[in-house]
């Protein structure tokens, strides 16, 4: 944006649309004490013409209305946005009984969010405080060569209600917080969280978001979704992560086709540091893309001789589709002991791993963290619990950094 400085809550708004009753309901929406600058143009951009790209792309966001239906309008759209909006965000607002389709033919030539003209005030000023948030998130560059790829980590379980959900909520606010390493100091990652758990996942539970219908629109699509579906898809987390909830409805396992979640993952590889994935509880074909593409699989499980079998099932099928695959063992509801037992030595020997993540149980802690919607590395940090989080989240980090430092040095002896 050429002329507007955005501050942390500053946003420049335009307004467009013939009708002053929906001019004014969106200018009291973003008050001026709020920091807010309001601009009002009471016509359609097909009244504009040519005037419209000198006034709309000085600004840090267009709300207008619009019918998908009025061809005329949605043309003089489409020729605006071929000019290039810079930053400028365009959020559409729409009737309430616009289909899927039409959002997403207005969302192909440009428009960053359709809404329905139902939604309240405070849903509007947050998905604006998203899109600029977003829109002022630098392009992630690796020792100034070009854009790495997200890491994609796995997490799964060797038995229901092993923690899995726990520890991705979890291991999603800790990266994102920023880990501090040897080879760096402390910096906020770009993190999305996919709960891809159909039939079981709760993800939304324990962040205290309700589903937006995004994962159930990019499995009922007929083609693939590109960058601007898939980001539609996704929630905001206010801290500091996305987030993609498993669809409300109970579906069918089979919904998912392994070339959408093939898509999902290459647009956002290269638009996260991170990708955390929370699988299913059930082995499908479309985790196989998931698996191949995963930096580790964090598997959560106790020392139980059923959970420690299954858990060795897994990690043979998952290492399968990803020879060499990093695994880390996660030990939950269990205080690491002084002295290992003959079955924990047999367990460690079965799983081929020494055991270097324990999670001690603390029900009264994890019950208020979910209450709170809360992950707990943020609620209670420094609880027993929450550094054993942080401290998986650490090791996670610092892999990831020796991985990056190796590849680097292999550049250059190339």
């Amino acid at each position: 944006m050429n002329s507007h400085h955005i501050t942390q809550h500053s946003r420049s708004i335009m307004i467009v649309s013939d009708r002053d009753s929906f001019s004014q309901v969106i200018s009291d929406v973003f008050a001026p004490d709020d920091y807010n600058t309001v601009t009002r143009e009471n016509e359609t951009f097909t009244s504009m013409n040519g005037r419209a790209s000198s006034l709309v792309f000085d600004h840090d966001v267009v709300i207008f209305e619009t019918d998908p239906d009025d061809v005329n309008e949605v043309h003089a759209l489409e020729e605006l946005l071929k000019k290039g909006k810079g930053d400028t965000i365009f959020l559409a607002l729409t009737g309430n009984d616009v289909s899927i389709g039409k959002a997403r033919q207005l969302q192909q030539i440009g428009i960053d969010e359709v809404l329905p003209l139902s939604i309240d005030g405070e849903s509007i000023k947050l998905v604006v405080d998203e899109k600029i948030i977003a829109r002022r998130t630098p392009e992630k560059i690796l020792h100034d060569g070009p854009a790495a790829l997200g890491k994609v980590i796995s997490v799964t379980q060797a038995r229901g209600g092993a923690g899995a959900t726990t520890i991705a909520a979890n291991l999603a606010s800790t990266l994102a917080g920023g880990q501090k390493t040897m080879f760096r100091k402390a910096t906020n990652s770009r993190v999305v969280l996919l709960d891809f758990d159909l039939q079981f996942g709760d993800v939304n539970v324990f962040l205290d978001l309700e589903d937006n219908g995004g994962f159930l629109q990019l499995i009922e699509a007929v083609e693939q979704p590109d960058d601007r579906f898939v980001a539609s898809a996704l929630q905001s987390h206010s801290l500091g992560f996305d987030v993609l909830c498993a669809p409300a409805p109970v579906l069918p396992l089979q919904s998912v086709r392994p070339d959408l979640v093939e898509n999902m993952l290459n647009i956002l590889q290269r638009q996260y540091d991170y990708i955390i994935v929370d699988l299913p509880r059930a082995v499908v074909d479309w985790i196989e893309p998931v698996i191949k593409r995963a930096s580790h699989l964090v598997l959560a499980t106790d020392t139980s001789v059923p959970c420690v079998r299954q858990a060795r099932r897994l990690i043979d099928l998952y290492q399968e589709g990803n020879m060499g695959l990093p695994v880390e063992i996660v030990i939950n509801r269990e205080r690491k002991p002084l002295l290992k037992s003959e079955h924990i030595r047999e367990a460690e020997k079965i799983l081929k791993t020494k055991f270097a993540h324990w999670l001690p149980d603390n029900p009264k802690l994890a019950r208020n963290a979910v209450d709170l919607g809360q992950p707990i590395v943020r609620a209670k940090p420094k609880s027993d619990l929450g550094k054993s989080l942080s401290k998986l989240a650490s090791a996670l980090s610092v892999a990831d950094q020796l991985s990056q430092r190796k590849e680097i040095q292999g550049d250059r002896h190339v």
